[in-house]
């Protein structure tokens, strides 16, 4: 196994999306990978019927879903079976809260205090007291991610929940800041389930 691949993290995540654990990849033969955790789970995950596992800090998506089938103290074996399309991972929304900003393209000039409701590696939905229209562009300021990054935004649409939630899609993100976010998105969801 290439050190390259050694060198990413990732997710295991069950099936109501909640991130239980982050490890690295020692090796892999043919479906078994071999793991080893980097943070532990409240959960046996040798119990659980299905896991998913997800790169975290890889410009290249790599996800699977299995089963753990063997856990020693931190080696854990999973075995692969079957790989998960990216889309997935594009739709995999995190409830995350924070104050941002976002900048008008058209206009430097113009910038709105926004807070975000919840975020995936495909977009975020953001509450505006300005009145957004869909098909207007932004850049926003993603604070979560380490460094911050400010990524191009398009309002999809006003969501109907009557507090000036919209719903917004990432446009020309670069694989390196796709893979910021996800990080970060997996990284708040393991803190915040090990506060649950």
């Amino acid at each position: 196994m290439s050190n390259k691949l050694q060198k990413v993290r990732f997710a295991i995540v069950n099936d109501e999306r909640h991130t239980l654990a982050t490890c690295v990849m020692l090796s892999q033969q043919g479906q078994n990978k071999q793991l080893k955790l980097l943070t532990y789970p409240d959960t046996d995950l040798t119990a659980l019927e299905h896991i998913n596992l997800f790169s975290l800090n890889s410009t290249e998506f790599m996800a699977w879903r299995g089963k753990i089938t063997r856990q020693r103290d931190e080696q854990v074996i999973f075995f692969a079976e079957e790989q998960i399309d990216q889309n997935f991972r594009r739709h995999l929304r995190i409830n995350m809260d924070f104050d941002t900003y976002i900048y008008s393209l058209n206009n430097n000039n113009i910038r709105y205090k926004v807070k975000s409701n919840d975020i995936s590696c495909g977009g975020v939905s953001i509450f505006s007291n300005v009145k957004l229209s869909a098909g207007q562009r932004f850049e926003v300021v993603i604070p979560c991610t380490e460094p911050p990054i400010i990524v191009p935004i398009e309002v999809l649409r006003m969501l109907p929940d009557g507090q000036n939630l919209y719903a917004c899609q990432f446009i020309n993100l670069l694989p390196q800041e796709e893979a910021l976010i996800q990080e970060s998105i997996f990284e708040y969801d393991l803190r915040t389930n090990s506060k649950r």
